[in-house]
């Protein structure tokens, strides 16, 4: 039972696949990806439970088989091999695998397809097409704004509101969140769809393999409690499945939630932003990055805690309209916003020093960050 296959193939369907695998799995076979060799393809799958990914791509097959391998284990020994080609064949009575190449030979065990879970099948009714390089930008734009770990189930999957005028990407910790909204939109009806955050970063990291492989289109299909992302690689197909969460998303447009007018305007390049806060970081970093930043004539400053140990200050240059105030914030969240953008200057939206603010560009308002401000009590 044996197969001939491109290295460099396998390697790019291993390192997908290798996401989807179960990191501390109860049932041992979910450490396993699934491989089935048929007619002129190797199909390969992987699981956690609540993502699945199967994918399928060319092979020479000699005679056709299907098992269960280890994942790390077959992983780094695939990655091992320098050779164009590699030769797996299947040994039916000792259940050992052979992978050959023209300087390299590993026998690994097997265990039983017949034990791997099934893949759920997702119907095709509801199906949409997207740019592949639209939706990794919208979810590398929003994706630091929620935590793996939260109270709330909710805030730790992303939204994905699909309008007549946008499509809108959105992540939220409950305290700050990130909307960026495409400049394209749905032709049908108005709604939304709430997807793991583990999930969505995996997908983006297949949209981007896709994108260096000049695959340019993804599709998406879905039912009330799953969803299936959809891409061809030149000639490796890729299907990503999910759950989906039955949950209302916050009503975050919301004037209390994202303000629509401000007191206060504040303009700073955002290099020498970043540059402000990191200085003040190294004495905030251990009590939760709060950094405050008061407005002057034609400046900010921005300053640690006062203690009986340390204290530190500093300003930059800035162009401020209407009312001065002082605000505490967390300032890793400015820093993580920053990293996502282009541009060159911040636009601080503020009300006051107790309601929500709006971090953006001045010119474009498709992506906006929200961020909630330390209430002194």
């Amino acid at each position: 039972m044996k197969i001939t296959i491109q290295t460099v193939k396998l390697i790019d369907v291993i390192d997908i696949a290798t996401r989807f695998v179960a990191k501390n799995a109860t049932l041992p076979i979910l450490q396993n990806l699934y491989l089935k060799a048929s007619i002129d393809s190797l199909l390969l799958r992987a699981t956690d439970m609540e993502k699945y990914v199967e994918m399928e791509l060319p092979c020479k097959v000699k005679v056709e088989w299907s098992i269960t391998v280890n994942a790390k284990t077959f992983s780094d020994i695939i990655r091992t091999i320098e050779e164009e080609n590699i030769e797996m064949s299947v040994d039916q009575k000792s259940q050992v695998m052979t992978i050959k190449s023209a300087k390299d030979v590993f026998d690994i065990n097997w265990i039983s397809a017949s034990e791997y879970v099934a893949l759920p099948e997702v119907p095709k009714d509801n199906s949409i097409k997207l740019d592949a390089q639209l939706f990794a930008d919208g979810i590398s734009k929003v994706e630091y704004a929620v935590t793996e770990k939260n109270f709330s189930p909710v805030l730790t999957w992303v939204f994905m509101k699909f309008k007549w005028d946008n499509i809108a990407f959105v992540w939220t910790d409950s305290f700050r969140l990130a909307e960026f909204k495409t400049k394209n939109g749905w032709d049908n009806w108005d709604f939304g769809l709430i997807v793991p955050k583990t999930t969505m970063t995996d997908i983006q990291k297949i949209a981007e393999y896709a994108i260096a492989n000049e695959s340019e289109e993804i599709t998406i299909q879905y039912s009330d409690n799953l969803i299936a992302f959809q891409l061809n690689v030149k000639d490796i197909k890729i299907m990503a499945t999910s759950l989906l969460i039955q949950w209302n998303f916050p009503d975050y447009d919301k004037e209390d939630i994202m303000p629509k007018t401000f007191n206060t305007k504040i303009l700073v390049d955002k290099n020498l932003c970043e540059k402000a806060i990191r200085k003040i970081q190294i004495l905030t970093r251990d009590i939760n990055n709060f950094i405050q930043i008061e407005t002057e004539k034609d400046s900010i400053s921005i300053s640690s805690w006062k203690t009986d140990k340390w204290a530190g200050n500093t300003s930059i240059p800035a162009i401020i309209e209407w009312t001065s105030l002082s605000f505490w914030i967390n300032g890793r969240y400015i820093t993580d916003f920053i990293k996502t953008i282009k541009w060159d200057e911040l636009l601080f939206n503020v009300i006051d020093s107790q309601k929500p603010l709006i971090i953006m560009d001045k010119n474009d308002s498709s992506y906006k960050y929200v961020v909630r401000p330390l209430i002194n009590s």
